[in-house]
């Protein structure tokens, strides 16, 4: 199987730790449908569209916690990272999406209803090895202290574990020709 080189260079973990850093915040204003000074109201249904480049698509935000939509095509995966300072909790709101780690019994298939949380600086992957749309539901707390220029970090290594092993992990060899990395 061919694999071109930006996909090469994620696997290896060459990537670099800054992933999601770059381009503007983006204004969760304009997906909501009320905003006051207490509260901010969006709708899942209106906002859980697939988007060209990456998954997220914030609906509100505050000092403390964000809430955004996780949208996976089929076939679309991210890169083991994590998040230091951040706790993450991903709701299944439609569709099947699995959940991976890197420690032993951390995988799950998430469906509606179904959650996960996962502790600030534990590495995850979501992955949507389905022939349908996923659609998770994300809430995050903001870190209490900003790590400078840190928001995501790329999985490298762990002993003997190598980036492109946990990133292939549970992807049967007839879909990868068909998956999408974020």
């Amino acid at each position: 199987m061919a694999v071109d080189e930006s996909v090469r260079a994620r696997l290896s973990g060459m990537v670099d730790d800054n992933v999601g850093l770059g381009g503007p915040r983006e204004d969760v204003h304009d997906r909501q449908t009320l905003t006051t000074p207490s509260w901010q109201v969006a709708s899942i249904p209106a906002n859980a569209r697939p988007k060209e480049h990456g998954s997220r698509i914030g609906l509100t935000e505050n000092k403390k916690a964000q809430v955004a939509l996780n949208v996976y095509p089929p076939h679309r995966r991210d890169e083991m990272h994590c998040h230091p300072g951040s706790e993450h909790i991903f709701i299944c709101w439609q569709g099947e999406l699995t959940v991976r780690g890197i420690n032993e019994g951390e995988e799950v298939a998430l469906h509606p209803g179904e959650l996960v949380h996962i502790k600030a600086g534990h590495y995850y992957q979501l992955c949507n090895d389905t022939e349908e749309i996923a659609v998770l539901c994300q809430v995050a707390t903001v870190p209490a202290k900003k790590l400078p220029g840190i928001g995501r970090r790329s999985f490298r290594r762990a002993g003997d574990i190598a980036a492109e092993d946990i990133n292939m992990r549970g992807l049967p060899p007839e879909t990868a020709a068909k998956t999408i990395w974020d």
